[in-house]
């Protein structure tokens, strides 16, 4: 299981997956940017390394909590669509 970055502001806290620094819903946007920057060269890492999170999770968010969790664990993370031309 990962664990949040030592010394990283905007870090999940479980079972709740909530911000440690603001509450939203980890990952919050702060965290997005923070992440997005740290992966900015490897975004198929950071997919992974949030799939593994979101199997985590999973476990620990109840089910009828109506949150998508795929959405807020990995979707965002998807690298923006090229035109076609």
């Amino acid at each position: 299981m990962p664990r949040p970055h030592p010394g990283s502001t905007h870090v999940y806290s479980r079972p709740a997956w909530r911000c440690r620094t603001c509450g939203a819903p980890w990952p919050c946007q702060p965290a997005k940017l923070r992440l997005l920057g740290e992966y900015k060269k490897d975004r198929l890492a950071l997919s992974m390394y949030l799939g593994t999170l979101l199997d985590v999770a999973v476990s620990e968010v109840p089910a009828d909590s109506g949150e998508n969790l795929l959405e807020r664990f990995v979707s965002w993370a998807r690298p923006p669509r090229r035109p076609r031309y």
